[in-house]
């Protein structure tokens, strides 16, 4: 088990990662809450993308074979 002061400085180093982190972000903060939404509804965007990934691929294959 660690020390107090290994916890410490573990502690003080999570707090510097996540404090450059926050100063060097890479998208601006104006799409905090859709990077929250995605983050707490990672499952459901990912599906919903995928199906309209899908449905649009559908559609442009047949646009482009003519029908077929």
């Amino acid at each position: 088990m660690k020390s107090q002061q290994e916890f410490l400085q573990l502690l003080e180093r999570e707090a510097a990662l996540q404090a450059k982190l926050e100063t060097k972000k890479i998208l601006p903060s104006q799409l905090d809450d859709i990077t929250a939404f995605i983050g707490r509804h990672t499952w459901q965007v990912l599906a919903s993308t995928s199906c309209v990934t899908a449905i649009s691929l559908e559609l442009a294959k047949i646009w482009i074979g003519g029908g077929k």
